[in-house]
């Protein structure tokens, strides 16, 4: 009997929640995504504390909260580019990405579904660690405002993430190829979203005038990637 795919946009959005729920369920059996991102996240925020400390920096000075920032996204875009090769190393181990693409989908719903699974776990790993960069540098990370900056960015940057991994799967260096795609892909993003955080670091919050330019390159950097995975998605994986 032949298998029909889901039909109509209900359709579309329950491929995308079942591509969501695979990969919880590979993730609770293995853990080999989010504890590798922790690991390293964690171990980072203590070097970089550390670092301060050693360069005689008191947590609260002034250049220590132009810093934070900085350490800040450096650890997402390096813990999170390690969970995305882990996960390509384990959608090329397991086949599970050709698996999908023999399925009567939705190519766009396949990109969105990896999207989605691949931001929560980036925003679980961040769950952890910007209360542990509250307790280290003793900066108000959890201002709202920092918050959703850092939300926002780390849709812009898994969105980036998914079209780069699943373009260098078949390479031969494709663990290598990640990042040096990835991270100045992200370039403008990280930029934008630091600048953005460091103006809410500050004692006196900033006027929307002053973050408005930066958090509307992150909004606009958003769109942008997740309408050309979107779009393009279907080109990448078929090639």
């Amino acid at each position: 009997m032949p298998v029909n795919a889901p039909s109509g946009l209900s359709g579309f959005w329950q491929v995308v929640w079942a591509i969501i729920r695979k990969d919880l369920a590979a993730e609770r059996r293995t853990w080999q995504i989010l504890s590798v991102m922790l690991v390293f996240s964690l171990t980072a925020v203590v070097v970089f504390s550390f670092g301060l400390g050693a360069a005689g920096l008191n947590p609260n000075s002034a250049l220590a909260r132009d810093a934070a920032p900085g350490f800040l996204w450096a650890t997402i875009l390096l813990a999170g580019t390690l969970g995305l090769n882990r996960s390509l190393t384990a959608e090329q181990e397991n086949h599970s990405l050709d698996a999908l693409l023999m399925a009567p989908v939705d190519r766009s719903a396949i990109y969105l579904g990896k999207v989605g699974s691949a931001s929560l776990f980036t925003l679980t790993m961040e769950a952890i660690v910007v209360p542990a960069f509250v307790i280290f540098y003793n900066q108000p990370f959890w201002r709202p405002q920092v918050l959703g900056i850092i939300f926002l960015a780390t849709i812009g940057y898994v969105a980036t993430g998914i079209m780069v991994s699943s373009m260098s799967s078949q390479a031969r260096m494709r663990e290598a190829l990640l990042p040096v795609l990835l991270l100045p892909l992200s370039l403008p993003l990280v930029l934008s979203a630091a600048t953005a955080v460091s103006a809410y670091l500050q004692p006196v919050p900033p006027n929307w005038a002053d973050v408005q330019f930066p958090i509307a390159v992150v909004i606009a950097f958003d769109i942008l990637m997740l309408t050309a995975g979107f779009l393009l998605y279907h080109y990448v994986v078929e090639e």
